[in-house]
């Protein structure tokens, strides 16, 4: 389903670097339908309540701060893991409830999982969650009549519209951007989302710098792709998983294209992720965009300023 195209205008800085993490088990992938559904979904072990606390932790080592995007599934079996990231200062945003794609939803059942997961996510940190991000990168483009729906549910802002081939368009902003909704041209009143990208390398090939792409190269790539988005005025927003750094096998059967997506890049990659939290002050969506001022955090101050 496709809707006019919004107007978009891009924001200006100067901003800081965003991490953000897809908090999601090694199963939540959309490349196997009957593990996303916890309906359908076999016997299969989990491992965030344990590689979350190891994520905090090397975060703290690395004094960064981060927006961890959580699935409401899994704020709802882990609690106490949610209240932990906010304690220890991190930014909450929602990854839906569920990690169905978006774009196979309608708009009304996409909109009540948005209004479900903010609810639960809100409820269990005391403060507004902010952020979303859809599950694979699912809502694709600008046209998708689904992204409205993200304005309706209360967010702020969105960070699911990829400006890469296949998880999302090339066509789509590598800048962060405002989203013009309604109110266009002085037709009633104006409703507007910002939009905050993952960040690219390799110039006109658009790689992802998170997934499999990004956990291949050398963190020097990574290091000067960041630094050449700053340079051009925008927000680096890096992504990862807990599950990609937990230094382990992965504890459940994968085949084909998922396994390909998950398994590739991930020998060495804590290291080197490790790397790349040392080069820069790495801090959550929120202070780096520059919106604690009007949004302020339970607990603001990146741990490199401490």
């Amino acid at each position: 389903m496709i809707f006019e195209a919004p107007q978009v205008e891009r924001l200006t800085g100067p901003f800081g670097c965003a991490l953000t993490v897809d908090v999601e088990e090694w199963y939540h992938t959309c490349l196997v339908p009957d593990y996303v559904n916890p309906e359908g979904r076999p016997a299969l072990p989990h491992e965030l309540d344990w590689l979350l606390p190891e994520l905090l932790e090397m975060l703290h080592e690395a004094r960064c701060t981060a927006t961890f995007f959580v699935l409401g599934e899994v704020a709802e079996r882990l609690p106490r893991r949610v209240r932990q990231i906010a304690e220890a200062g991190h930014e909450v945003g929602s990854h839906g409830y569920l990690h169905l794609r978006a774009c196979e939803r309608s708009p009304q059942a996409f909109l009540g999982d948005l209004r479900r997961s903010k609810a639960l996510l809100e409820d269990l940190v005391g403060e507004p969650v902010l952020g979303f991000r859809a599950p694979e990168w699912s809502l694709r483009s600008l046209g998708n009549a689904r992204l409205p729906r993200v304005a309706e549910a209360g967010f702020l802002y969105d960070s699911s519209l990829n400006p890469c081939a296949f998880s999302g368009r090339p066509t789509n902003p590598r800048f962060a951007y405002r989203v013009i909704l309604d109110g266009r041209n002085g037709a009633g009143p104006r409703r507007e989302l910002l939009e905050f990208p993952p960040l690219t390398f390799g110039g006109p090939l658009r790689l992802p710098a998170g997934s499999w792409t990004g956990r291949l190269v050398n963190p020097e790539r990574l290091v000067r792709a960041t630094l050449g988005h700053l340079d051009d005025g925008g927000l680096p927003l890096a992504v990862v998983h807990p599950w990609e750094v937990s230094g382990r096998p992965t504890p459940g059967p994968l085949r084909g294209l998922a396994r390909f997506v998950h398994e590739t890049g991930r020998p060495g990659f804590e290291t080197r992720f490790r790397e790349l939290l040392g080069a820069f002050p790495w801090t959550s969506v929120r202070a780096a965009a520059g919106l604690e001022q009007e949004y302020p955090a339970r607990a603001t101050a990146s741990r490199r300023a401490g």
